[in-house]
């Protein structure tokens, strides 16, 4: 039997002491918020996954960086309710927008989403992030330290360039 783990890179913007996130409103599970990212496509890697997410969910482009963090929500292991239900791997990427890019909704948004906002870093408490990961966030607002992450092409590319 298998036990898919799903994939969702996602992207990281701080800019003025706030965080860009993406506000839905679920008649379910009301308001709440998730950083802007989703699962890749057949054929992308997953900092393209971060890009075209992003440019679907806020109208705006970014430069990918490095993994800020990782975050793993296992269903049999969650103590808050959340949705989906399915066990996720969140790679969440620093990420700058790119020169002009003004994040907003876009004319046809994700069902259930509401806006895009910049919701400052001490007012994260207050919202319903889903999954929770203010205590992360903050920690790598704070000391930005990266995680390393290997992209296969990248050292391929690198090593052939040396020989």
């Amino acid at each position: 039997m298998l036990f898919p783990i799903r994939v969702r890179p996602t992207a990281l913007i701080i800019e003025n002491d706030s965080v860009l996130l993406i506000e839905y409103n679920n008649p379910e599970k009301g308001v709440h918020y998730f950083l802007p990212g989703g699962g890749a496509e057949e054929g992308e890697t997953i900092k393209e996954t971060v890009r075209r997410e992003l440019l679907e969910e806020t109208m705006a482009e970014v430069t990918v960086g490095s993994v800020a963090f990782l975050c793993e929500c296992e269903p049999q292991k969650r103590v808050i309710e959340y949705s989906p239900l399915d066990h996720v791997l969140f790679i969440v990427f620093e990420c700058q927008l790119a020169a002009g890019s003004n994040p907003r909704l876009p004319d046809l948004p994700d069902k259930y989403q509401t806006a895009v906002k910049w919701v400052p870093l001490t007012e994260l408490h207050t919202i319903n992030l889903m999954p929770d990961m203010e205590e992360l966030i903050l920690t790598f607002a704070k000391e930005k330290k990266s995680v390393a992450f290997l992209e296969d092409h990248v050292v391929r590319n690198l090593t052939s360039e040396v020989i």
